[in-house]
């Protein structure tokens, strides 16, 4: 016969392991809602030679001049593991480490946690990739040289980002490996787009040249076709290559100086 005891014992193992599934699910929700709350910068490239004709069809106006730079190894060891190290100096200036994460690499920790941590997805023609975000504000004209003077400059939370993200990086042999002049125009209202962004960077032997806009989790894709269908319409000639920009200008410039 079993006893009260045992009965009582046995009710309580299993509230406590609903409980457990209850709160494990409830914690894994939230962390799938935060990603599908994560805005979606929407990123078509233009052939570079379309400046001109872009801003005539789209009413671009230019807002600033500016310059991009961006520190990594000669073989670019941060960015192979999915680590951007970006320095932007212009109306402001700032430090931004940004993770793009390779396929089936996670975070150890809890980087949402981190103060300043941004969320974002790029949504391009292969599909939207989540990124992550640290920024730090710099004085103005702060340009660091080497590595080692990046690495000073990081606040804590951008190095316990790259750190959950199990980023190794040497940082002795980081190197100021681009620097970029940025010319940046918004258009004129577009039906169904509002206002997009577009953004040229330039260095010596290339230039990409991006058209964007910032929308809802659940609006990448239809964006982006709708996107497409403008630069279509506006008879626009897109880029052979439609990855995001920050990688094709690495990768040509580190291949340049190999050369």
């Amino acid at each position: 016969m079993v006893s009260v005891n045992h009965i009582f014992s046995q009710a309580r193992t299993i509230a406590v392991s609903l409980c457990f599934t209850s709160c494990a699910a409830l914690v894994c929700c939230s962390s799938l809602q935060a990603q599908e709350n994560c805005q979606v910068e929407v990123k078509l490239l233009l052939a570079p030679g379309e400046i001109q004709a872009a801003n005539a069809a789209l009413g671009g106006k230019k807002q600033m001049v500016g310059r991009v730079y961006f520190f990594d190894t000669g073989a670019l060891e941060l960015l192979s593991q999915g680590a951007i190290v970006r320095l932007r100096q212009g109306a402001k200036s700032d430090l931004t480490v940004k993770l793009r994460l390779p396929a089936g690499k996670k975070f150890s920790g809890q980087p949402e946690r981190l103060d300043g941590f941004k969320c974002e997805a790029d949504q391009t023609q292969e599909g939207a990739k989540p990124s992550y975000s640290i920024t730090k504000r710099l004085a103005a004209g702060e340009i660091p040289q080497t590595g080692t003077d990046v690495f000073r400059l990081l606040s804590s939370v951008q190095i316990k980002l790259l750190e959950d993200a199990h980023v190794s990086v040497d940082w002795a042999g980081v190197k100021r490996i681009a620097e970029i002049t940025s010319k940046d125009w918004r258009t004129q209202s577009q039906p169904n787009l509002g206002r997009l962004a577009m953004e040229m960077w330039e260095w010596p032997g290339g230039k990409v040249l991006e058209l964007s806009t910032k929308v809802s989790a659940d609006a990448g894709s239809s964006t982006y076709a709708l996107l497409q269908r403008l630069v279509e319409t506006k008879h626009l000639e897109m880029s052979g290559d439609q990855r995001v920009k920050t990688t094709i200008a690495l990768e040509a410039i580190t291949r340049a100086a190999a050369q």
